[in-house]
């Protein structure tokens, strides 16, 4: 495994995570801002820092657990005519948590695979200003 994630898929899977990530936050959002009597803004204070973090794609499998976390907790405590859409909720997040971020995250760009360009010769290149490593390219 390498970084937060094991790969980042780009193309069709990785807007698919794009969609996955942006509809965890959105039932974050909409479990944390439901109609109801008003939330103190310390309560309000989790959901938006998820909500934030997974829209950006930054530590998404940390945000993801956590959003898991918080909709298991919500769906404890749901009426039972949330429950359905409150399961729905947690098995999403669970979903993200399993499958990553995708390439189209903060973190693909942070923790994703890099390209290292050698010299043929090492010994020969090292006064050799021709040559030189690349960390930052991507494949």
């Amino acid at each position: 495994m390498h970084g937060f994630s094991s790969s980042f898929p780009h193309g069709g899977p990785g807007f698919g995570l794009l969609l996955l990530r942006l509809t965890v936050a959105a039932q974050l959002l909409c479990g944390a801002y439901a109609a109801g009597p008003p939330l103190p803004w310390w309560q309000l204070a989790l959901p938006g820092a998820l909500v934030l973090l997974l829209v950006l794609g930054m530590l998404t499998p940390v945000a993801a657990g956590l959003s898991v976390l918080y909709q298991l907790a919500s769906l404890t405590h749901a009426a039972s005519t949330d429950a359905p859409g409150m399961a729905i909720a947690f098995l999403t997040a669970a979903a993200l948590v399993l499958l990553g971020p995708g390439a189209y995250a903060a973190d693909a760009r942070l923790f994703g695979r890099r390209r290292l360009l050698l010299p043929p010769d090492p010994a020969r290149a090292a006064n050799n200003k021709e040559f030189s490593i690349h960390l930052g390219e991507k494949k």
